[in-house]
């Protein structure tokens, strides 16, 4: 994983400096007369920050190969952080041009026409725009609560991503001086090309795809309280295949690309092609479910991630919280049906008792040759045998300490998923116990800033490498140049 992520990033920072070489490097210095190298680095640092916008729309392009690669969870937190890197050095590109400290005469024109925005100078108009639209992007999204209607910003965002897109590729073209080099006009129309069929890809050929492959709701019956099990047959065309622990893209009643939701798979494989979901009432769309008719046509794009059992482990223990007991449903019945002999291990907790899957009877893990289940909640009823707690770096040390854990844990492999915080309590607690992270799989979808477990803080720390990287050897290109 280590090495695929290397290559990855490599990759993606010999991308964002080729716009340098092929501006600065390859050419010959006299087709453009030398200009001040600060001059020089803010067109650098441009160039490095529209491609990486660029680079974005292919992060999220829900293609397989990347996704093998990254993974779903750390191709989404690229695009979160990255984004960030692409805004600061588009708001830093024309601050840097030397024209702000230097003194001009009246009847020097070139000054006075460097940021006049007018109807004969809609290269900058271009940039600007753009550049309002990619702070409105990030602004939004980091400050998008629960009360902002989920469909209404994918959406917006969709939408300004293509205006960002657009206006900034005629802002290179138009007003980027080395733009005037043909191959870096060439390198810029395709790789604005490959972001636009990236968006295309997502907004409107899988659509098309998935009215090749169209499904209906065959049921949505209660697994707990506000938590409810949903079943989708196929209606036509081929059955979707997929391994237990992956999640669907899911659209109920139309094939609107704003409309999808994600959501894990929690059924097994099967040949008819059924396949499970188990949803928590959490918005609008979940709060909707259960009121859904048998028969609503519904479409899934997917199946992604890579939250799957791992060949070579001789044990599994599974961390749940809450609703991540979804994704362990589909591989617990995964196990069942293929006569899984190792030893698993399911540690599963919620705040409310009422809100336990009965994961039995779901999964027939009466088959398994070697299971247990450990229960824990906070608000324990009347009776109650099992675990009282949080699961955090307590709450998972008295599960591991249960009768038969401790053997298992010095080889086990740990799969964890649940609400951001428990993830990270648990796999900061798994670290500070020894286990190797190579030991540990989790996906998250919600990481920012906010994230402290060992794998968030070293996403952080690569990212804010790879861009102090990008603006030093933009600094060292121009200079050298």
């Amino acid at each position: 994983m280590l090495r695929k992520l290397l290559v990855f990033t490599i990759l993606y920072l010999l991308i964002l400096l080729a716009p340098l070489v092929l501006g600065f490097v390859l050419p010959d210095r006299t087709v453009l007369p030398a200009r001040p190298w600060r001059d020089d680095l803010a067109s650098g640092l441009g160039m490095i920050a529209f491609g990486a916008v660029l680079l974005e729309f292919l992060l999220l392009g829900r293609f397989r190969p990347v996704s093998r690669i990254l993974g779903s969870d750390v191709a989404m937190q690229a695009h979160q952080l990255l984004a960030r890197t692409a805004l600061l050095f588009l708001l830093l590109h024309p601050l840097l041009y030397s024209l702000w400290g230097r003194r001009h005469l009246p009847w020097d024109a070139s000054y006075a026409l460097a940021l006049r925005v007018s109807g004969d100078s809609w290269g900058l108009l271009t940039g600007l725009l753009a550049l309002g639209g990619l702070l409105a992007m990030v602004l939004i999204s980091v400050y998008r609560n629960a009360a902002m209607c989920y469909e209404r910003w994918r959406l917006g965002h969709s939408l300004l991503a293509l205006a960002v897109l657009a206006l900034g590729l005629h802002h290179a073209l138009a007003a980027g001086r080395y733009a005037q080099l043909v191959q870096l006009r060439w390198f810029w129309v395709v790789l604005a090309s490959l972001a636009l069929a990236s968006w295309l890809s997502v907004y409107a050929l899988r659509p098309l795809l998935q009215a090749q492959r169209p499904m209906r709701l065959s049921r949505v019956a209660p697994l707990a309280h506000r938590i409810w099990a949903v079943e989708l047959v196929p209606a036509g065309g081929k059955p979707l295949r997929y391994t237990a622990g992956q999640f669907v893209w899911l659209k109920l009643g139309g094939l609107a690309p704003y409309r999808d939701h994600p959501f894990s798979i929690s059924s097994a494989p099967r040949a008819s092609g059924v396949l499970c979901l188990a949803v928590k009432e959490a918005g609008d769309f979940t709060r909707a479910l259960p009121q859904m008719e048998v028969g609503t046509p519904a479409y899934v794009d997917g199946p992604h991630g890579n939250f799957r059992l791992p060949d070579e482990a001789p044990a599994i223990i599974m961390v749940a919280g809450g609703i991540g007991i979804a994704p362990f449903l589909g591989l617990l019945s995964a196990c069942a049906d293929d006569g899984e002999q190792r030893p698993i291990r399911l540690i599963y907790a919620d705040r409310d008792p009422t809100q336990l899957v009965d994961v039995a009877a779901v999964c027939g893990t009466d088959r398994l040759a070697d299971f247990r289940q450990i229960l824990m909640v906070e608000a324990p009823p009347q009776g109650w045998q099992g675990l009282v707690g949080r699961l955090d770096a307590s709450g998972l040390a008295q599960a591991l300490a249960q009768e038969d854990m401790g053997r298992l844990t010095d080889e086990a492999h740990f799969m964890v998923c649940g609400p951001g915080g428990m993830m990270d309590a648990v796999e900061c607690a798994l670290q500070v116990r020894g286990v190797p992270m190579a030991r540990v799989q989790s996906e998250h979808f919600q990481y920012d800033f906010g994230g402290r477990s060992p794998r968030a803080r070293a996403l952080r720390r690569g990212w804010l490498t790879l861009s102090a990287a990008a603006l030093l050897l933009a600094a060292l290109v121009t200079a050298l140049a």
